[in-house]
């Protein structure tokens, strides 16, 4: 189960996946191998990451690749969120604009007031380009 979760980040869309190829192939240790090949192909990291809604607006887009290249050391607030946002787009109610509609995507993991951005969307949006 915590594979299937590390390899899921429990998105809905990969859980469902990972239902449909257990009833397919029947074999847990065949699907856990085919969710892994997702974080190496670049079609599939592609399909995921725009069935997200990060791909949704170009400035969700700024806003998810600001804090994907300020936020280095893995937790942030969202006041944090909203600096780093905001340094990159030059406005500070458009970046907090863009922090809360990522927030509503689910992009953030929680870990009391501290976030990090979700490590399976994190690969596929850097596989993305």
């Amino acid at each position: 189960m915590d594979r299937l979760h590390e390899l899921t980040g429990g998105w809905p869309l990969m859980v469902g996946r990972a239902h449909r190829l257990h009833d397919e192939l029947g074999d847990p240790d065949e699907v856990l191998r085919r969710l892994a090949g997702l974080r190496a192909d670049r079609a599939e990291a592609r399909a995921f990451a725009e069935a997200t809604g990060v791909y949704a607006d170009p400035l969700l887009v700024t806003g998810y690749r600001a804090l994907n290249d300020e936020i280095t050391d893995g937790l942030f607030d969202l006041e944090g969120a909203v600096t780093a946002v905001a340094l990159k787009i030059e406005d500070e109610d458009e970046a907090r604009w863009i922090v809360s509609c990522l927030d509503a995507l689910q992009v953030f993991d929680r870990e009391d007031t501290q976030l990090r951005l979700e490590p399976l969307l994190r690969e596929c949006v850097a596989l993305h380009g």
